[in-house]
This record gives structure tokens, sequence and C-alpha cells, in this order.
């Protein structure tokens, strides 16, 4: 099944609280996740033929944290979250500023914009999404080794059902190779690259994985 990009937010095995991005390939499959800074970036590949393109839905950042929040999505929305955060909004009022504000991407699909966030100083996680019909923000509820799941086709809006329960990936490196191919994630098709962050008791530890040279 293609389901193009998915955030996840869960706890591993350890309760530890861990959010994961992947890209699936279908239009430009020429990109990777590279970390600077406080951030992980998509970028398209030096050589290839996506080099060119200068489309804000090709090239974004996917992922930045704090000692407190991580943020993660699969657009321009994921500074602008990180922002409202960082002024004092509560995680489901950034959420849905931004969502509501930036609406779906106006592309050919109407892809939905979709996030996940991690609230160190209050133990949570949320997931929230905008589709051309719909606006949904919600807290996860997962057990240890659990983890939720939106994706911007066939799953846009976050659900109880979208929940591995197999989730037992360790460290960051571990998160990303698990949403690459492990669990359900193994169903879903084309994946190029990923990023993640586990909580590791003092921040959060990040790591990025290409599966294409």
């Amino acid at each position: 099944m293609y389901v193009g990009r998915i955030v996840g937010a869960g706890r591993n095995q350890s309760g530890k609280l861990a959010a994961a991005y992947r890209i699936s390939r279908r239009s430009f499959p020429n990109r990777s996740a590279e970390r600077t800074g406080t951030s992980v970036n998509i970028v398209v590949r030096p050589g290839s033929a996506d080099a060119m393109s200068d489309s804000p839905y090709i090239a974004y950042e996917c992922l930045i944290w704090s000692e407190r929040f991580s943020v993660v999505s699969n657009g321009t929305h994921t500074r602008p979250m990180y922002e409202r955060l960082k002024a004092g909004n509560s995680p489901r009022d950034a959420i849905v500023g931004v969502l509501v504000g930036l609406d779906r991407e106006f592309d050919q699909h109407d892809t939905p914009r979709i996030c996940g966030l991690i609230d160190l100083a209050e133990d949570k996680l949320w997931l929230g999404s905008v589709t051309a019909n719909s606006v949904a923000v919600m807290p996860v509820e997962v057990t240890d080794g659990q983890m939720a799941y939106i994706t911007t086709y066939e799953y846009p809006l976050p659900h109880s059902t979208q929940t591995d329960i197999a989730f037992n990936a360790a460290d960051a490196g571990e998160v990303c190779r698990h949403v690459i191919g492990g669990s359900v994630f193994s169903g879903f098709e084309r994946p190029i690259c990923a990023a993640a962050c586990v909580n590791t008791g003092s921040g959060f530890e990040i790591a990025v994985l290409d599966t294409e040279a």
C-alpha cells in the first residue's frame, strides 16, 4: 500500500517518548534527511533530476526540537508550530493555529498536512492533521511498545486503530529503521528516508536514515 508521508508518535518498550517521520517516494524520489543544528531538513539530492525544483512541498524542515518539545511534520508547518510553542502556546493551540492558518497543501492531490509533537514536561504526545475537509488534533494514548501514526494518504486523520503494537525500537536509529521497514510500516511501499527523535531522559537523541544512495 502506498500511503505517502508518515508521522508516528509513541512510547518504546522502556516507556521513552519517540516521534518519527518517513517519506515514501512517488513524484520526487531523490531526497534525503539531513541534520543541521537542532533541526532535520528534507533536501533534494545534488545532481538528481529533482534538484532544479524550488517547491516548498519537496524540501523543508521535518523535525525541530528543544529541551522540552519536538515537532515532526511533512512540510513548512514544522517551524511555525515550534515557534508558537516557544511563545507559550499549548501543544493543542500551536497545532490547531498553524494547521488552520496554512490549510492542506494546494497541490494536485490536496495533500494533507500532518504532524506529531512530544511534550517532555507533560509526558504527552500529540498528532494533528488538516485535509481538504477536516482538521483533527488529538493527544496520543499509547502504552509502552506502541506507536500511533498518520499518513498523508489512506490514513490522514488520527484514529485508535492506527497503532503499531510492536514498537520495540530502543534508540533513534532503531526508530528510523522501524518506520522504514518494521512491523506495520513494512506494508507501506517505497520508503526513501526517515528522521526520528527519542527522549533519553536528558533531552532528545536524533537520527536520520536514507534507504537509497
